[in-house]
């Protein structure tokens, strides 16, 4: 069978039973580990994961008392079920105990499931014999497995394979293979396959590339890769660098390459010839223990080559190099054969994968590995509802509203549509020639320049009187008579060939009667005639002359046919005149109707015409679309109009439309661009001191918010104060003087102030003055649903969040998730978060995850933390896909952690509890500690004082914990109170303990419940009190506390200061059994044997016997051993040696020793118990409490004696 993929869950029950399946892994997946405690048993039976979980909680003392020999046995009931990760973990405990047998047997379940790491262990434990008997061949199928999931190592094992075979085919793959894992980095196969291109064979010879491949090894000073690159120059014949890379080589100590530098000075060919150079190198690699090199060594010594003949020295070396054949290979054991194959040769010891982590290696506190107790646990932030949905009844500050919702609400003031109808018909530009005579015969134009003298005389000068000249009166304007007349034969000329042109110009000539006596119907002839050869221009003024009634007849529907023919085939001026038809509507001065006015029909010709660039076009598009405010857009709708506008008013103001300048400037104040706000600072102001209204608000807007001048809230204030009339006006002044920012408070005034901007349609100021009426206690709801009515996401939040306030009335909470979801729909952010937890947690109906995931995803896109978290949470706990995913979790996280401290402490979590990666862990932790996250603080804490993968520092861990506990974390109070209380910082401090646990106590920390139980048991820093004892063990039993719990049924048991009562501890001790405590198993078993509960009931016992001892219970072991010697008649047996040590107790009061005492009996070792009351009792043999428990819990028989 298939090993399960991770996190995979066998239960295959009933709605109800995958529910609270998921209730219980979700609850350890989330850190709540007392609930996990609770709901995971019933699990177990079926589901690997639940046993993986209650493994690691025993395994850590998380919500379960520490218990090894528990972990280990849900841990294989976990791998035996086929979940990888136990596996995994059982397979590294195997390594780590030395047992490669067991080892192998997981990593070949493990390799079932197709896990890289496994396949690599299987294979290497074949290749080697570890674990297994040596069999290559089965080795073959786990690196084939591995080099299929991409490791590098396998397949250049594979490679090898495949090019020691004689098949060509069979070289080819190795080729194949061997490149995938050069691709990789792996030096073996880049350094092979170079060799393969030198060489050729398998591959085609190719020097370049054999050198690409061993040039990066090389270059990071590889040895082997330095000599390979070496080798390559010199065949290329580049001996002078071929000589450098060998050297580097050779320095390093590599054998080869000091032989083949020995081969490069003794070639009489080389320009680096030297025999004594060649020699020195060649002894090199003899004495680094190079065969070959000695061999020939001792040949030059014989021969006198590179060094005077020494037949004494050559004989030396000609049986050192003997002697070398002979040798052996040294053994290598199996084991480090295994792991330098795993490390691809770099290290004799497995590497991490291979290794325990977490608890196993990186814990360097003791008492955090102490059997039997509890260790504390990192914890997340939650989510309440409440906190999500708490309505926050605040003003909004004028300076947090975006420019742009001011601008919307002044658009229709700024940029009026009947700017339209005001503008007439656009007309297109005469003839060159004949603009050129006009502007010559302008009264502008026609004078002598006057003398700069007259110019600047202060007084007026009188007129020449110049005398009258006969012929020049009679020939006035004769010469642009001639002009035009030589332009208008010209004109003619080309018009009767058929020029469009022409006949165009001389139609405009006739219809404004320059040049000639104007005549429309020859106007309209010659503009007929353009009109045929498809003259855009000639339909066009075709339209205006009929829709200006100067055709005989009148003809105004005729007008509207030639202007929307013009239009429709492309002309910009038709199309802007048929908008301004179509908005206006068209009526003849009978009151006929000719065109409806139709609103959408005006946009679309105003949109055709924009995207032609014509400048009044986009002006007038953009006014439209100001005036529209989109209130029911969603968010990308209006994120999309406010770029067309701005776009729009950009396009008008570069093709000369003076209007667009002030509405321009409104969108270039909201651009990022320093540049753009300081060019629309300048309009503002110039247009605020000429008087513009408008232009006065958006100069306060950027003068308060510091937009391209320094921030000045009084000059601010004087720019609004000068738009008197206008409701942004209104507003901002109305909300000043609600709260007396810059002015008097004046209830009266603001009220007043902002009841005239709502009244002009700003949503904003609904909003305020609903606030305004809360602070005063009047009725609030229906100005603030006029706000979101008005599309205001701020007002319909917070009145959604105030209904589910009130969320006890299911008509409230429907209209909650009515506005949420209408607000979500439009893309506001904030709507989809809250929207989402609604489905998340089923608030006002069922729990979906499916839209929660939907929702939270649109939100978290948005950049909104909180949603970034909680989606981060959902693949956390695996909701989104069945099971958890903690790299999108970790993503998610990571993107949400600068704006959302929680969710840096979930990332700790993660990394902390899911990886054991603890430097990350403490990174995150960090992160959030230093903004002040109690939870993060806590959990730093944690990781000083158990010191993971730290030293242990219990300054750095009070300090953490004073800080968590300051904000009123009660876990953070307990630990704090044990630093003090145990003396941690050298000093023990009791009163402060004391303060700390009464204070956690007061919070339901079960931890400082139980203390304080412990501590009025004792007597320790407060009175002895078993009432009050009893009072603290019960409220931490009933948390879940398994101590507290055997405190009691001791008391109980025992008659320890309260009446005895066997039942009532019998019920304890069931209780705790059946949750796997073996104490309590151990001691249930002596009540049934001794017949405290009644009859004796010895089968039980011996059961309970059996499951405590094979939970760990060495009491229960030894009566077990009692139980078989006396059945087989024998009347001893060898007992085992006890290894329970008896804490360091020289110097600690009677009263600290009692406690201790008390306290190893509570976590179920009662052996440690009674050897410190033994040593107490001698040494203090008159302290009276200690006395007394003494006596009392010695008159109990041991389940021993009563074996009888």
């Amino acid at each position: 069978m298939k090993s399960l993929l991770p996190w995979f869950c066998l239960v295959a029950a009933a709605g109800s039973q995958l529910t609270y399946a998921a209730n219980g892994l979700e609850a350890y997946r989330q850190g709540s580990y007392n609930l996990a405690a609770k709901t995971l048993p019933s699990l177990a039976s079926k589901d690997p994961v639940a046993n993986y979980y209650l493994g690691l909680m025993r395994l850590y003392g998380y919500g379960e008392l520490k218990n090894d020999t528990l972990a280990l046995r849900y841990f294989t009931n976990a791998a035996n079920k086929g979940f990888l990760p136990a596996q995994r973990l059982l397979a590294n405990y195997a390594l780590s105990k030395n047992e490669p047998e067991e080892a192998f047997k997981w990593f070949k379940k493990a390799a079932e499931a197709d896990d890289t790491a496994a396949n690599m262990y299987c294979a290497a434990a074949y290749l080697n014999g570890y674990g297994v008997k040596k069999n290559p061949e089965a080795a073959k199928r786990y690196y084939i497995e591995a080099s299929k999931n991409g490791n590098a190592i396998a397949q250049y094992t594979l490679a090898m394979h495949f090019l020691d075979s004689r098949q060509a085919q069979n070289k080819k793959m190795g080729v194949i293979w061997l490149s995938k894992a050069a691709a990789q980095g792996n030096l073996n196969a880049q350094i092979k396959l170079a060799e393969l291109y030198v060489n050729g064979g398998a591959v085609t010879k190719d020097l370049k590339k054999a050198k690409e491949l061993v040039q990066q090894p090389a270059t990071g000073r590889d040895p082997l890769a330095m000599f390979v690159y070496g080798q390559i120059l010199r065949k290329e014949g580049d001996l002078p660098n071929a000589k450098e890379w060998l050297i580097k080589a050779a320095d390093a100590q590599n054998k080869e390459a000091q032989i083949a530098l020995s081969e490069l000075y003794m070639d009489k060919k080389s320009p680096f010839y030297d025999e004594q150079a060649g020699f020195n190198w060649l002894l090199k690699a003899a004495q680094n223990g190079s065969k070959e090199a000695q061999k020939t060594i001792a040949k030059y010594y014989k021969d006198g080559k590179g060094v005077a003949a020494n037949p004494e020295l050559a004989k030396q070396w000609e049986e050192e190099a003997k002697k070398k054949a002979k040798d052996t290979a040294p053994t290598i054991a199996a084991d480090v054969a295994v792991a330098k194959w795993l490390s691809d040769g770099k290290s004799e010891s497995f590497g991490k994968e291979y290794q325990l982590s977490g608890i196993y290696n990186a814990w360097n506190n003791p008492l955090a590995l102490k059997e039997n107790n509890y260790n504390p646990a990192p914890h997340l932030d939650t989510i309440t509802r409440q906190e999500l949905y708490q309505p926050q009844f605040a003003m909004v500050k004028p300076a947090d509203i975006s420019i742009g919702e001011y601008f919307d609400i002044i658009a229709p003031t700024l940029t009026s549509a009947a700017s339209m109808k005001s503008s007439g018909f656009p007309r297109y530009p005469y003839l060159k020639e004949v603009e050129n005579l006009l502007r010559a015969q302008s009264l502008v134009l026609r004078h002598e320049p006057s003398s700069m003298l007259i110019v600047s005389t202060p007084y007026h000068a009188p007129d020449e009187i110049k005398p009258f000249n006969y012929l020049e009166q009679q020939t006035e304007g004769s010469e642009q008579k001639a002009n035009f007349q030589r332009i208008l034969s010209q004109l003619y000329g080309q018009a009767i060939l058929g020029d469009s042109s022409a006949q165009f110009e001389l139609g405009q000539l006739y219809q404004y009667g320059i040049g000639v006596a104007k005549n429309i119907p020859q106007a309209i002839t010659y503009f007929q005639l353009a009109a045929m050869q498809q003259d855009l221009r000639a339909e066009y003024n075709l339209g205006i002359l009929y829709l200006e009634g100067q055709t005989e007849p009148v003809n105004y529907q005729k007008g509207v046919q030639w202007i929307t023919d013009a239009a429709f085939k492309g002309n910009p001026y038709a199309q802007y005149v048929l908008a301004n038809i179509y908005e206006q509507g068209l009526v003849d001065p009978e009151g006929r109707l000719i065109v409806k006015p139709d609103h959408e029909q005006a946009l679309a010709m105003l949109s055709v015409a924009s995207s032609i660039n014509y400048g009044p076009a986009q002006y007038q598009l953009a006014s439209f679309l100001s005036q529209d405010n989109g209130t029911q857009l969603s968010m990308a709708a209006k994120q999309a109009r406010t770029n067309l506008i701005k776009r729009l008013y950009q396009g008008a103001a570069e093709q000369g439309v003076a209007d667009a300048g002030l509405p321009l400037a409104f969108y270039y104040a909201m651009d990022t661009n320093p540049e753009k706000q300081a060019q629309a600072f300048k309009v503002a102001k110039s247009e605020a001191r000429a008087g513009n209204p408008s232009a006065a608000i958006l100069l306060g807007l950027m003068y308060e918010r510091g937009i391209s001048v320094p921030a000045n809230q009084v000059e601010a204030m004087y720019w609004y104060q000068q738009a008197p009339n206008n409701p942004v006006h209104h507003f901002i002044l109305g909300t000043y003087y609600s709260n007396g920012n810059g002015v008097s408070k004046s209830i009266a005034q603001a009220r007043d102030l902002l009841q005239q901007s709502a009244a002009a349609g700003f949503a904003y100021a609904n909003f305020n003055l609903a606030i305004l009426r809360y602070q005063l206690g009047e009725d609030f709801l229906p100005e603030l649903d006029k706000a979101r009515q008005l599309g205001n996401s701020k007002a319909g939040l917070l009145l959604a969040d105030h209904y589910m306030l009130l969320a006890n009335n299911p008509d409230n909470m429907k209209q909650a998730r009515e506005i949420y979801q209408d607000f979500a729909n439009k893309g506001d952010k904030d709507a989809e978060l809250k929207l989402a937890f609604l489905y998340d947690k089923g608030l006002g109906g069922e729990q979906n995850n499916e839209l929660a995931t939907h929702w939270y995803q649109l939100a978290a896109d948005q950049d909104q933390p909180v949603a970034q978290y909680l989606l981060g949470q959902l693949y956390q706990l695996g909701r989104v896909d069945q099971t958890p995913n903690y790299e999108l979790a970790k993503t998610w996280y990571n993107k949400a952690k600068s704006n959302y401290t929680p969710a840096a402490v979930a990332l700790g979590f993660l990394y902390e509890t899911v990886d054991n990666d603890y430097n990350n862990a403490f990174n995150s932790y960090s992160f959030a500690a230093n903004k002040q996250d109690k939870i993060a603080q806590y959990n730093l804490g944690l990781m000083y004082e158990i010191g993971k993968d730290r030293p242990v520092d219990y300054p750095k861990a009070q300090e953490l914990y004073s800080k968590a506990a300051e904000q009123g974390y009660a876990k953070a109070m307990a630990q704090l109170a044990s630093i003090y209380f145990r003396g941690d910082l050298n000093k023990r401090d009791n009163q402060q303990a004391l303060i700390w646990y009464r204070k956690a106590a007061n919070l339901n920390d079960s931890q400082a419940l139980y203390q304080l139980g412990l501590l009025s048991e004792t007597g320790v820093s407060v009175n002895l009190d078993f009432k009050k004892a009893v009072s603290y063990y019960q409220k931490a039993a009933n948390l879940g506390n398994e101590k507290a719990k055997l405190a009691l049924a001791r008391m109980y048991q025992y008659g320890l200061g309260v009446s005895k009562n066997p039942e009532e501890a019998a019920s304890l001790y069931k209780e705790l059994a059946e949750n796997n405590n073996a104490y309590a198993q151990y001691q249930l078993a002596t009540l049934y044997f001794d017949g405290s509960l009644g009859e004796r009931q010895p089968e039980q016992g011996q059961a309970l016997l059996k499951l405590a001892s094979d939970n760990g219970n060495q009491q229960a072991r030894k009566m077990l051993y009692w139980m078989d010697a006396l059945k087989e008649q024998r009347f001893s047996y060898i007992e085992p040696i006890n290894l329970n040590q008896v804490p360091m107790l020289a110097g600690q009061t009677a009263d600290l020793m009692y406690m201790d005492a008390i306290n190893e009996w509570n976590r179920g070792d009662e052996t440690s118990s009674r050897m410190i009351l033994n040593q107490l009792m001698k040494r203090f043999p008159h302290y009276t409490p200690a006395k007394r428990t003494y006596e009392q819990l010695n008159q109990q028989a041991s389940g021993v004696d009563t074996l009888g």
